[in-house]
């Protein structure tokens, strides 16, 4: 899952960003509702936590261009400005939560991953693939009830490989939703968390294969499916693989 955090406190948001991505999610940070601006107008978002006090205007102007453009991602407003009035405010202006500064990173934590289960509320927690189990609230993958072990990178490959199961999901799919903006897009980091997913699936005895369409991306198969390629608008039906970050029982290490 992508976020992106306005902050313009540095230190705070180095330690966010440390503990978010810690937490398995893919961080882009802004420092100014201008950067902002510019990461949103570039990348799609899952969810936004957003600060008020920003340098060059106040947060709500970011807000509210969001809003206006009818994105349904939820925005987590960070702020020291605690009285009703601004908390109503907010809310109109299409805030989902509030958070008063200063605030318990454990709590932040919490809110963002309750935002992300409301806002994919619809989509099921458990998808059954052949003799492949994914339980998506505890970021776990099993193989005829044996655990998969797998690396947080190679979980969010999986889920979105999972969720269009036999349809092609391309490299920009892949790099919109599993990494942020420090990726350069020149590395072969794509294809090294691949490689080591179909390895271990293959080692577990998985009745799926990860195929390799050459030139455009990687679909998961199940023996005897007629895979599906065509072309995707990746703010559909790919925006509603929302990834619950619950990093407790992932094991592995690897590039991220």
């Amino acid at each position: 899952m992508r976020l992106l955090l306005v902050e313009d406190d540095v230190s705070l948001s180095e330690g966010l960003r440390f503990g978010l991505t810690r937490a398995g999610f893919s961080l882009d940070v802004a420092h100014s509702c201008e950067e902002a601006e510019h990461h949103w107008q570039v990348n799609r978002y899952d969810a936004v936590v957003l600060d008020l006090g920003l340098p060059d205007r106040d947060g709500t102007e970011f807000l509210r261009m969001i809003r206006a453009q009818e994105v349904a991602a939820p925005v987590l407003v960070l702020s020291a400005r605690g009285n009703a009035e601004d908390r109503a405010a907010l809310i109109d202006a299409g805030a989902d939560d509030y958070l008063l500064k200063p605030f318990a990173v454990e709590e932040l934590f919490a809110r963002i991953r309750a935002l992300l289960r409301r806002a994919s509320a619809w989509s099921p927690p458990t998808l059954h693939i052949a003799n492949l189990i994914l339980d998506r609230s505890r970021l776990e993958a099993r193989v005829d009830e044996e655990p998969v072990h797998l690396t947080i990178k190679e979980w969010a490959l999986l889920e979105l490989l999972a969720v269009q199961c036999g349809r092609l999901v391309t490299r920009s799919m892949l790099l919109d939703h599993c990494w942020d903006g420090s990726y350069d897009g020149v590395s072969n980091l794509v294809d090294v968390h691949m490689s080591r997913l179909r390895k271990k699936l293959e080692q577990a005895g998985a009745q799926v294969t990860v195929r390799t369409v050459r030139g455009a991306g990687f679909i998961l198969e199940t023996p005897g499916q007629t895979a599906v390629i065509e072309d995707q608008d990746p703010t559909s039906s790919l925006r509603s693989s929302r990834f619950n970050i619950l990093p407790a029982g992932l094991r592995g290490s690897g590039p991220s």
